[in-house]
C-alpha cells in the first residue's frame, strides 16, 4: 500500500478492550482504524493546546502589577484634551 505524502509510519499496540470497541467504531462510521486514531488523536493534541492557551491567559489575568491601566490615564487624557 502507498503512503500518502508526507505521513509517518507507526506501530501501535492496543489492548483488547481498546482495539475492538476502536474497530466498531470506525465500521460503523465507515472509516479506517487509521482514520479514527488520527482524528483522536488530532483532537487530543488541539485540546491540549486550548489548555495551554487558557492556562497562559489565566497566568496573565493572575499578574496584579500588569493588569492595571491607570498608567495610561494621564496620556489619555492628553489626547483628548488636544481634540477640544
Amino acid at each position: 500500500m502507498k503512503r500518502a505524502a508526507g505521513t509517518r509510519s507507526l506501530t501501535v499496540r492496543l489492548r483488547p478492550n481498546v482495539y475492538e470497541p476502536g474497530v466498531r467504531v470506525a465500521r460503523r462510521r465507515r472509516i479506517t482504524l487509521n482514520a479514527l486514531l488520527q482524528e483522536s488523536l488530532a483532537r487530543g493534541i488541539a485540546a491540549d493546546e486550548d489548555r495551554q492557551w487558557r492556562e497562559w491567559f489565566e497566568a496573565l489575568g493572575n499578574e496584579t502589577d500588569e493588569d492595571s491601566v491607570e498608567y495610561a490615564e494621564a496620556a489619555q487624557a492628553e489626547v483628548l484634551l488636544a481634540d477640544e
